[in-house]
């Protein structure tokens, strides 16, 4: 009995042990990269985060503007899916650490964002330059309004260079052209940039859905292929191409 009792007792002591190491397992509280997010309307957003208990409970000071949001467990991530334009905080509180992180978001219009990848001539529009980013925004009145982004390569802080307004015209033979007119704010006066569309003609197909134009389907192609998509705009005027990388949403 003795030789039987004594192996049982030493795996009874492991396994005590392990209990007890388990129990002292430090867990550490959700930690979120930064406290402000900026995000935009009708695009899900995911967020990363490390660390966290895993049992959480969410309150968004107006579930209005953020609409739909909660936290992916498995993949450490929370999904934000924004209902209107709007500011709201969301407070994340970690259950067992009993701990929250407040998140402030401001949710703005649509748009798409096309990146300046590459200029080949003589470029007269002093706003398009490359890593430049270009913002075609949908509104809820549709205004077809834009802004260009420059980015500090030192601060890597992000402001509006210029802004105002654009349209594309479709001709008879199937030629599609942008019409911008653009003011900085030391400007009021604006100046008009007319460019013949061209390069990879997906774009369009954005384009016509997010901004309610008229178009036939065999021009703009419904179908997004996994790929970087390009537009280049050429100058009317001079020939300058601007070539523009679609950024990702």
């Amino acid at each position: 009995m003795n030789k039987l009792f004594i192996p049982f007792l030493f795996i009874v002591c492991l396994f005590m042990a392990a209990c007890d190491s388990n129990d002292d397992l430090e867990v550490n509280p959700i930690r979120f990269g930064q406290s402000d997010y900026t995000i935009r309307f009708g695009v899900t957003s995911h967020i990363g985060f490390a660390d966290g208990s895993g049992k959480y409970e969410l309150t968004a000071s107006d579930p209005d503007v953020l609409g739909d949001f909660y936290i992916d467990v498995d993949n450490s991530v929370l999904i934000v899916r924004p209902s209107s334009v709007g500011e709201s905080t969301l407070t994340v509180t970690d259950v067992i650490t009993n701990t929250s992180e407040t998140l402030n978001f401001t949710v703005e219009d649509f748009y798409l964002s096309f990146r300046v990848s590459k200029i080949e001539g003589d470029n007269h529009n002093p706003y398009l330059s490359v890593g430049n980013e270009i913002r075609f925004i949908r509104d809820e009145e549709n205004s077809r309004q834009m802004k260009v982004m420059w980015q500090n390569k030192v601060t890597y802080e992000v402001k509006c260079i210029a802004y105002g307004n654009f349209d594309i015209e479709r001709s008879e033979s199937n030629i599609f052209t942008l019409n911008m007119a653009l003011h900085s704010q030391r400007i009021e006066e604006l100046e008009s940039y007319s460019y013949t569309l061209g390069g990879d003609w997906q774009y369009l197909s954005l384009f016509e859905k997010y901004f309610d134009y008229k178009w036939d389907n065999s021009i703009a192609s419904k179908s997004m292929p996994p790929k970087e998509i390009q537009m280049i705009l050429t100058d009317s005027f001079n020939g300058c191409k601007i070539m523009c990388l679609l950024q990702s949403f």
